[in-house]
């Protein structure tokens, strides 16, 4: 089984594309979490069991997280998720 996880705050509801979704043998589950797994998911991530290369649009230095938070809140540029590097 594979998963997805989204770690997301919305201001808006969402709506899903169901017709997009039906026949394709998919199960969907949603909760709330308090963040708790978080630490538990970026390490998944950085052991590569999980792949979120496909998510990833681009890639920023944390100097300039003001830049992605505009390029997000803005939907520029194809953007899906922006991955933060925190050593730079």
């Amino acid at each position: 089984m594979k998963a997805v996880v989204l770690v997301a705050m919305y201001e808006k509801d969402q709506v899903l594309p169901l017709p997009n979704i039906y026949g394709k043998n998919l199960t969907i589950k949603f909760g709330g979490i308090d963040g708790c797994d978080c630490d538990k998911i970026m390490k998944y991530i950085e052991e590569k069991k999980i792949d979120a290369t496909p998510l990833i649009t681009h890639r920023m230095k944390f100097k300039d997280i003001m830049e992605a938070y505009e390029i997000f809140e803005n939907r520029r540029d194809g953007v899906i998720k922006i991955a933060i590097n925190m050593k730079e």
